[in-house]
């Protein structure tokens, strides 16, 4: 697989109404040899569904506990990390993008999970019950079975991989990362509009897709056709579906976006920009799925590519019935799609902990609560993100969710709970499409660069070539 920077897309997770800094009790009564302390960037809807994970995981290992906190967004649970981390106050477990790790791994507290993941040994650890005496408790299996490893989706797994992280100083093979849930981007379209222009079938390459934005434009003056929820995804996208170069592993050369392939896709995009096919959520100050729904005989879009993770933002209502297919590609063999959501990645000897590799066992421990089966079918189906791994498809509950209808009541899904399910079982078919790519410290300035790169160019505040040169200076190149 070709390397590329995973990332999610702003407001996959809500991250509203967080838990304070308060919550977290760091260096107050908590008993931080034997409290698993988990960041995250959960709301409060997901982070319900997460106690049911801490739940199973502390009655099975009586005498642990795990206070999950939120700091915040993603970028502020890079900041606190970063700041625990300086004064050894460091969680056990954390959401993380590969370009956070990056900055992690300096300080050398970054843990191999490969050590853990098929590691069949037992393991015995001792606590006090409620009346103060001594007990024992032994864990038959500290990691997976290699069945249940190998049922993990190989796109997502492939991510947490150390030759993806540059800077690493250990083995290869190591896992630095582990995926907890993902998705990808998808093109959520209004079929009521594509019927209007004569079209029945959504378009399977960007040259389709224009051809449908012309006849939509035609039709409805009014109309936008086309929203695309992230500038930066769309530059990574194309360089990966058009062959042109973004950045390297190769440390003396990170930069490469500054190239002729890349200034050729912007100038054609600029094109059908002037032609009004185009806005983006830069340019339109919100996310684009405000105008997709609208319909396009209200000024709307036709079609919207969005995060599968804000699924349910996409239903058209009353208005439409949502479709959802992949992205368009170059042509059928050039057609690749990011891969997007939070990744787990384990730090050690935080607040002080008397027996550091105890404490990784038990985090390990948590981590296979967080990726069990049936937890992640719940969580996949609360948050409209794909589950990590590929046995989750065969619960049955998770099934009649792909298939439309309420695992809890048996009727039907509500329209947005449709659109999440639509968008589940279309990005369940890409796993062969996804990427990733090396994680470097400065690769998530270079990511906010081509947000710029995007809106300067088809706002004709710059040309390509100046957009790109100055995007390759503002990440240090000369």
């Amino acid at each position: 697989m070709k390397k590329l920077l995973t990332v999610a897309l702003a407001g996959c997770f809500a991250v509203g109404a967080c838990v304070g800094l308060a919550s977290c009790n760091k260096g107050g009564s908590a008993d931080y040899d034997h409290t698993i302390v988990f960041y995250s960037s959960q709301g409060q809807d997901l982070a319900a569904v997460t106690d049911s994970a801490i739940e199973s995981f502390e009655a099975k290992y009586p005498g642990w506990k795990v206070e999950h906190t939120q700091p915040g967004g993603y970028d502020e649970v890079l900041s606190k990390v970063r700041s625990d981390l300086t004064a050894g106050l460091q969680p056990d477990l954390a959401y993380c993008y590969a370009d956070h790790v990056a900055q992690y791994i300096e300080s050398g507290k970054v843990v191999d999970m490969n050590k853990y993941l098929v590691n069949g040994e037992q393991y015995t650890y001792t606590y006090k019950d409620d009346a103060g005496d001594e007990q024992s408790k032994t864990i038959d299996r500290i990691g997976f079975l290699q069945s249940e490893v190998d049922k993990f989706v190989p796109g997502y797994f492939a991510e947490g991989k150390a030759s993806n992280f540059t800077g690493y100083q250990g083995d290869e093979n190591s896992i630095i990362t582990l995926p907890f849930v993902k998705s990808t981007e998808l093109l959520y379209y209004n079929p009521d509009a594509l019927d209007a222009i004569g079209y029945d079938a959504p378009p399977t390459t960007w040259a389709e897709l224009w051809e449908m934005c012309a006849a939509a434009k035609a039709k409805w003056s009014s109309c936008t056709p086309l929203g695309y929820d992230s500038e930066a995804n769309w530059f990574i996208t194309m360089a990966e579906q058009k062959g042109f170069d973004y950045t390297s592993a190769n440390a003396d050369n990170h930069y490469l976006f500054n190239n002729d392939g890349a200034k050729a896709w912007l100038n054609e995009i600029f094109e059908n920009y002037k032609k009004q096919y185009i806005t983006t959520q830069q340019i339109y100050g919100s996310y684009t799925s405000g105008l997709f729904i609208k319909g396009p005989g209200d000024g709307g879009l036709v079609f919207c590519i969005g995060s599968s993770g804000g699924a349910s933002n996409q239903s058209g209502g009353d208005v439409f019935k949502t479709e959802v297919a992949p992205i368009p590609g170059v042509d059928a063999t050039h057609n690749q799609c990011i891969s997007q959501g939070p990744s787990l990645v384990m730090l050690t000897g935080g607040n002080n902990a008397s027996n550091p590799s105890e404490k990784e066992i038990m985090t390990f421990q948590f981590v296979k609560e967080l990726l069990d089966v049936k937890f992640q079918a719940k969580f996949a189906k609360a948050s409209g993100y794909n589950p990590m791994r590929e046995d989750v498809y065969e619960d049955a509950d998770y099934a009649k969710f792909i298939s439309g209808v309420d695992p809890d009541t048996d009727k039907p899904l509500t329209d947005k709970q449709l659109v999440v399910s639509k968008a589940a079982k279309a990005a369940k078919d890409l796993s062969d499409r996804f990427f990733t790519s090396p994680a470097f410290v400065g690769s998530s300035t270079a990511r906010a660069q081509m947000t710029s790169v995007v809106q300067y160019v088809l706002l004709n505040q710059k040309t390509a070539e100046d957009a790109l040169a100055d995007a390759y200076k503002n990440c240090g190149g000369k």
